[in-house]
């Protein structure tokens, strides 16, 4: 970019166990059974296991005691009968680290004598927890909502191809006289920053269908209309004067105040590649027009890593720290009328998810001297920017983690809990809806896997962070207040000396802050939450701490009158097996990697003995590389 205002060009602790009844569960074993631990260093939750012999072993369970067996070494649990009510949730869980994998399973549940008395139930091969989403009740939203996912996905994936055989810019040597990036193609220079009413140049990369092209497009030029220590607000000439007042006085107060202390706490601090001290928040018609004028949906802003590229291999970068968001248009002139109300309230809330998209990019391309192969891997990405937003959300409000927030607290400003809270809660709905069927990791190639998909591929991402940060965050000391999360998600953003992607990165991490150190152990310890979280007597493990979730969701089942994904007051409903003499069916089912199916078991008095048969869907062992264990609660 060229900037004209000025005389320098700018180059471009374990829970206690529950004392209560007893029940004992029977585990036919294919290999000696040892007993995981769900909860983290502690094993306190993880009763004994006492063997019988090569094949069978006893396993005593507590009202609020868990455990994990590997599927592999059990293949039968037999729950003994008592005289008295009980309940169970049990998880069958994919710890697949392999994006797009799924394993095809079969639970047979059958009460003791139950097959001498009624005939078996017929098999289950389409549970009423497995349906298709649109049984939901959201085939309305589905349009808008999938067209929006899709033109994300295009332009992420635009954009990592447009960069992938580019350099990214490195940092001048501390001995060069030039005190910004090594340019190819500009000689050094000795940026200052920008003043209001100057004129930038900017070149745009980015087509109405949202290809990326390195080669450029056109030049854009903008007015500086407010700046800061930190930010400098510049509005598109092409459209400009739809925003009056203090407008974009607003923005930049939000930004310096709500959106980079919290940001740079938690993720980094801008590389300043161009040496100008501030992040260009661009305003312009290059994001309306990628919004299609019948769309039901519309594109709010990005991030285009092409400005990180040198300009050499790119010469479309801009060579700073740029995000760009939609312009103000109340006639319509480029695509969807857009009132400057909607322009500028909304663009806080999407400048704090494409900053952390921006600083992590950096820290890993730019200052850790990586390529931009090193980018993070996009559900972990979006999970992190995702997490931003509510960062954001809880600062402006005064907010710590960890004090298990309900609706009321978070809805105190309706304005702010519709930008930084409600989309993620919408995002972690669909995930909760089927978490069986979430692509958590992405599709088979580690893409954002488009549409509903995606949504819930992020709504998993995001709760499962805030589940990670709240379990092993130190004590004491945190930017928001209350535990140091920060520490997790800035270590998340960089990826280490080695730059780690994906589940490697999450593996380092939580090792390093205390927690289990493989994915399969600490899927293990995260199995339960989703369902657990405020569940009296529920291990802490199993807490999102920071959280009401089942207040939030019951809240916004209320407030939205059923309006989906909102259809239920918990949108996670677990597969009732009951524990009674009559039950004897079969359900089949399919695992997506990293996900895990839900069943309940629940007697409101004395019941049978109860045999649950998990096998693959050929009636076959399930082989250890299929990474299947099962999560064990006793409720009641």
């Amino acid at each position: 970019m060229r900037h004209l205002g000025s005389r320098l060009a700018h180059p471009g602790p374990p829970a206690a166990r529950a004392r209560g009844a007893r029940s004992t569960l029977w585990l036919a074993v294919l290999t000696p059974l040892a007993c995981a631990d769900a909860t983290g260093p502690s094993d306190e939750l993880c009763p004994v296991v006492a063997g019988r012999g090569a094949a069978r072993a006893t396993l005593s369970l507590a009202a609020g005691e868990m455990c994990v067996l590997p599927a592999e070494g059990v293949q039968v649990v037999e729950i003994g009968g008592g005289n008295a009510s009980a309940g169970y949730l049990l998880v069958v869980q994919s710890a697949l680290r392999r994006p797009g994998g799924t394993t095809r399973l079969r639970l047979d549940a059958q009460a003791r004598g139950a097959a001498a008395r009624v005939p078996r139930v017929p098999s289950l091969a389409a549970p009423a927890r497995a349906l298709p989403a649109d049984v939901f009740g959201f085939e309305n939203d589905r349009p808008g909502l999938e067209e929006a996912s899709r033109a994300e996905l295009a332009f992420r994936t635009n954009a990592r191809r447009a960069v992938r055989g580019a350099r990214p810019l490195r940092p001048t040597p501390a001995a060069s006289s030039d005190p910004g990036m090594t340019r190819a193609n500009a000689a050094p220079t000795a940026p200052t920053p920008p003043s209001v009413g100057d004129t930038v140049i900017f070149s745009n990369a980015v087509h109405p269908n949202l290809d990326v092209d390195c080669d450029g497009i056109h030049d854009v030029t903008a007015v500086v209309r407010a700046v800061g220590p930190n930010f400098a607000i510049v509005e598109d000439l092409d459209g400009a004067g739809a925003v009056r007042g203090g407008g974009y006085e607003a923005v930049l107060g939000a930004l310096e105040i709500s959106v980079l202390p919290v940001l740079s706490a938690y993720f980094g601090e801008p590389a300043d590649i161009d040496r100008n001290g501030v992040v260009w928040i661009l305003f312009t018609p290059v994001v309306n027009r990628t919004t299609p004028r019948d769309s039901e949906t519309r594109i709010l802003g990005f991030f285009n890593p092409a400005d990180l590229a040198d300009p050499e291999d790119c010469p479309a970068s801009n060579g700073g720290e740029i995000l760009y968001l939609l312009a103000a248009d109340p006639d319509g002139r480029f695509s969807k009328p857009v009132l400057e109300k909607f322009a500028t309230t909304g663009a806080v809330g999407v400048a704090a998810h494409e900053l952390a998209h921006l600083i992590s990019a950096e820290r890993r391309t730019v200052l850790a001297r990586g390529s931009f192969a090193s980018l993070e891997e996009t559900w972990l990405s979006e999970a992190l920017a995702h997490s931003a937003e509510t960062f954001v959300g809880l600062s402006r409000a005064s907010l710590s983690p960890g004090r298990n927030y309900g609706f009321s607290e978070l809805f105190a400003d309706s304005e702010d809990f519709a930008t930084y809270h409600f989309p993620n809660f919408r995002r972690s709905a669909f995930y909760l809806l089927g978490p069986h069927r979430t692509p958590a990791l992405g599709d088979a190639y580690a893409r954002d896997p488009d549409g509903i998909s995606s949504l819930a591929m992020r709504g998993f991402g995001w709760l499962f962070l805030r589940w990670l940060a709240d379990q092993y965050a130190s004590e004491g000391g945190g930017r928001l207040g209350g535990p140091a999360e920060e520490a997790i998600f800035h270590d998340l953003a960089g990826g280490g000396e080695a730059r780690a992607r994906g589940v490697a990165n999450v593996e380092r991490v939580a090792s390093a802050h205390g927690g289990p150190g493989t994915w399969d152990a600490l899927l293990a310890a995260w199995a339960l939450a989703p369902i657990a979280d405020d569940l009296r007597g529920a291990p802490s493990a199993t807490q999102v701490e920071t959280l009401h979730l089942r207040d939030v969701f019951a809240a916004l089942h209320r407030e939205l009158e059923g309006r989906a994904p909102f259809a239920r007051a918990f949108p996670l409903e677990a597969m009732d097996i009951p524990l009674a003499d009559a039950t004897d069916t079969r359900i089949d089912f399919e695992l997506a990697a990293s996900t895990g199916y839900y069943f309940r078991l629940e007697s409101e008095g004395p019941h049978p003995e109860m045999r649950l048969k998990l096998t693959t869907q050929a009636g076959l062992a399930v082989p250890s590389s299929e990474a299947v264990r099962l999560v064990v609660l006793r409720t009641r």
